[in-house]
């Protein structure tokens, strides 16, 4: 069956979770908290994995697929919400609703064309988005009962294979996400070292809602406007996708710069990380290549931000769930723009970095609200982190040669991720127009010689 003009469907199959491998635990439904409500008027998460894979598709159904579909099975006994549907309940508030017949979607196809395409489909290279998205398994979206969780293997004979996961945010913020696809790729490639790994902890309660929030965002997101105050691209014509990435010594050399020239204005030492020096460079050029702002000339920039760390009373650091909330940034945009742009930018998402406090209650407050609020300016946004460390996840084939997350063509958002050369550097995966996309590929070359 066909499923696409550029992929063949060899193998349509649902996977459920293992029975045997649940040891008798009750799969619990799992309530929806303000932590997970936030992101239910939202698009899943489209993640791509590629690896070089110099094999023939027999190949992998006949040696590989038996253990990567027994593995995921396992997988899933253990993360088994991510396999379960969310559902609103008789009394109108929404759950993960596990039950005997959970199962996920897996697809295997096979790349139509020149499988030496491969190269050019996952390279860092500007290329069109449209040749990303046969790659990505379909989710359906609906508030009654919304599944969560769907995979797709495409195969390129004799040149590599991409494993894309398409996850409802809902389900999982992305340490828990990657922290299932961890426990997956450890089964079906070292199943020895399982046991080092980290149970997940499922239990709502650990979390308290001292302001209520639970209530405050069910009716937020709920509201027959809710989606008008998502975060969205708002870009109508083909987009075309391209990586960059600030090296270690490139970040070491712009904080050194940052600091020096933030001394000599007399600004106060603030939170001057490697995240917030890539995250600067990468708000200015895009600044730079379309600059838009609110009725005070301020630009915005939002992102999010791990609690697990940070929430009091302290919770597992393996809370299994979303626990993200909202950190904004705005700025002038006449100042981002200047000579020391770089400094102003640095100062204003460290400030605002450290201004967030240790009350995650707080930084919950009215964030649909403030969301929509700086919604109409185009944030720049952030999908992903550099501590997923989504390189390291080995099912057998080695390294992935390039991880991409293309969902952010519907936020607009750029994906973040550890460099793969394993230095200590950042890479982001930016989606636009292709003449914006080469004035930001500009204006991020000509920042070297800053």
């Amino acid at each position: 069956m066909k499923t696409s003009p550029s992929v063949n469907s060899l193998h349509q199959t649902r996977i459920s979770p293992s029975a045997s491998a649940a040891d008798g635990k009750p799969r619990l439904p799992l309530p929806l908290i303000h932590f997970d409500l936030l992101w239910l008027n939202y698009g899943p998460v489209e993640r791509i994995f590629f690896y070089n894979y110099p094999h023939p598709t027999s190949h992998f159904l006949h040696s590989h697929l038996p253990a990567f579909k027994s593995s995921l099975s396992i997988a899933l006994s253990t993360f088994y919400p991510i396999a379960a549907t969310v559902r609103r309940r008789s009394d109108g508030h929404f759950e993960i609703s596990p039950s005997d017949t959970d199962s996920v979607s897996l697809t295997v196809s096979e790349y139509v064309g020149d499988a030496a395409d491969f190269l050019e489909i996952s390279g860092d290279h500007a290329r069109p988005i449209d040749k990303l998205v046969p790659l990505v398994p379909f989710l359906p979206r609906s508030r009654d009962v919304q599944p969560l969780l769907a995979i797709q293997v495409t195969l390129f004979p004799n040149h590599g294979l991409s494993v894309a996961l398409t996850v409802h945010h809902t389900a999982c913020d992305g340490f828990s996400s990657m922290q299932f696809v961890k426990l997956w790729a450890t089964l079906a490639f070292r199943p020895e070292s399982v046991a080092q790994l980290p149970t997940p902890v499922m239990d709502r309660s650990v979390i308290l809602d001292t302001r209520n929030l639970t209530d405050q965002m069910e009716k937020a997101v709920c509201d027959e406007k809710a989606e008008e105050k998502n975060v969205k691209a708002r870009i109508t014509s083909a987009v075309y996708g391209e990586t960059f990435t600030l090296s270690a010594p490139e970040i070491g050399r712009f904080k050194k710069l940052v600091m020096g020239r933030a001394a000599e204005k007399g600004i106060p030492r603030f939170h001057c990380s490697s995240f917030v020096i890539s995250c600067a460079y990468s708000w200015i050029c895009l600044l730079k290549t379309c600059c838009i702002t609110d009725g005070d000339g301020a630009a915005h920039f939002a992102f999010a931000v791990d609690w697990r760390r940070r929430i009091q009373p302290r919770i597992p650091e393996n809370y299994y769930g979303n626990c993200l909330s909202g950190c904004f940034v705005k700025a002038k945009a006449d100042e981002l723009l200047g000579s020391d742009g770089i400094v102003v930018a640095c100062a204003a998402i460290g400030k605002a970095i450290e201004e967030m406090g240790d009350d995650v209650h707080e930084s919950l407050d009215r964030l649909v609200e403030r969301l929509g609020e700086v919604a109409p300016w185009r944030p720049l946004s952030l999908s992903g982190s550099p501590k997923l460390r989504v390189y390291g996840i080995e099912f057998g084939w080695g390294k992935p040669i390039k991880v991409e997350v293309i969902s952010t063509r519907e936020t607009g958002a750029m994906a973040v991720a550890e460099s793969r050369a394993g230095d200590g550097g950042i890479e982001f995966g930016v989606i636009l127009p292709e003449d914006e996309l080469k004035t930001f590929a500009r204006h991020f070359a000509a920042g070297m010689d800053w």
